[in-house]
């Protein structure tokens, strides 16, 4: 996202050209869009054995990724593969975390019951941001590997 910008090097920009930032953010979207549904749909069928677990494990996930990913920009060097990196799917990251750690911790306190339409709807967004954020964390892997 940062690296059309001047401040970018040119070594950056040409990392950014090959991380495929716009393909990260369709792929974060289809996929979550398709984990979501399933999630749903396992919760709305009472097949969730565990939701609150579940909704649990993806914010400290989410929490944690955020520490990565801060701990990781501050503690690179200045032209290291990492900060550009992170610079290149910084957009993505964090729309994926915040969006899990948010809906994570609405979805912790409301009712979670099989019927709840409040609950479906929770847990499908906590579901979709998840997702984005896993897909994220995998193309920020990808672009680490080029």
């Amino acid at each position: 996202m940062l690296c059309g910008y001047d401040c970018c090097q040119n070594e950056e920009r040409v990392r950014c050209n090959r991380c495929m930032q716009g393909v990260m953010v369709l792929v974060g979207i289809i996929g979550g869009l398709v984990f979501a549904a399933a999630a749903v749909l396992l919760f709305i069928n009472a097949l969730l054995t565990a939701p609150f677990t579940a909704l649990l494990t993806a914010l400290i996930t989410g929490i944690v990724f955020l520490f990565a990913v801060l701990i990781g920009a501050f503690a690179s060097g200045r032209g290291s593969a990492l900060r550009a990196c992170i610079r290149c799917h910084l957009g993505g990251l964090f729309f994926g975390i915040f969006g899990t750690i948010a809906a994570g911790s609405i979805a912790v306190s409301v009712d979670l019951a099989v019927g709840s339409v409040i609950g479906a709807v929770m847990i499908g967004l906590t579901a979709f941001f998840f997702a984005f954020m896993l897909i994220s964390v995998l193309f920020l892997v990808r672009c680490l590997t080029d």
